[in-house]
């Protein structure tokens, strides 16, 4: 049974992984800061996440799913704001890889999956920080694929638009609070940016993340879910 990791494993997205890929059979670690996490850890932390891995010991497949985000217009970020993004959404991927890539790569054999966005692809606005962190994290993971090409390890990005998760709520609330609307519109303006009108189900993460484990061919990817908004 092939061991997996799912960061930030407790709600959203990466709630959908770890459930779903349970449910196809594989044996799922999650971890997380806050909720029901198997183990608790701030991936942002190498001490902890070197810790982790000890417990832990060696994966098949790693998934860094932990992530955030914090909107602001450009003028108005600050240095804490811009740390903070780099942190979770890059800096975890790259403690998270270093403590577990080495077991794969001494079995010749691994899957990491890092859950992007299609703010890796396209720009956003009042989105500048987490952009350019989202940007980052497509250009590691096609770097780091090409890296291992040929050890049996393979590295791809999952893009999705907007998922229908409570981070999208909590990100159309301090939209609509900084520029004095309707979140409900805010919500529905982020739906109409997928070509087909809806939001991203979690669920269909799950199946991509579970469709790049089973296909070894497929590496150095940034697949998007987004009804066509980007390639």
């Amino acid at each position: 049974m092939r061991k997996v990791l799912v960061t930030g494993g407790t709600k959203g997205i990466g709630a959908s992984i770890a459930l779903y890929l349970r449910d196809s059979g594989y044996d799922v670690v999650i971890c997380a800061r806050t909720g029901d996490a198997d183990f608790r850890c701030d991936v942002t932390n190498r001490s902890q996440v070197e810790e982790m891995q000890k417990s832990i010991g060696d994966l098949d497949i790693l998934i860094n799913n932990a992530g955030g985000i914090h909107t602001s217009p450009f003028l108005k970020i600050t240095e804490e704001d811009w740390d903070r993004h780099f942190n979770l959404n890059l800096k975890s991927i790259l403690y998270c890889t270093q403590a577990f890539l080495p077991g794969m790569l001494e079995r010749k054999w691994g899957r990491i999956i890092n859950i992007a966005s299609t703010a890796g692809k396209i720009g956003g606005r009042y989105l500048a920080a987490y952009v350019s962190s989202k940007h980052a994290v497509i250009g590691l993971t096609r770097s780091l694929a090409l890296e291992v090409a040929d050890q049996g390890v393979t590295v791809n990005a999952v893009c999705p638009s907007f998922v229908d998760t409570p981070m999208l709520r909590e990100s159309a609330d301090q939209i609509a609070m900084k520029i004095g609307r309707n979140v409900d519109q805010i919500m529905e303006g982020f739906r109409k940016m997928n070509p087909q009108k809806r939001f991203v189900d979690p669920l269909e993460v799950a199946h991509a993340v579970k469709f790049l484990i089973e296909n070894a061919s497929v590496n150095g990817q940034a697949i998007s879910l987004c009804g066509g908004e980007t390639s």
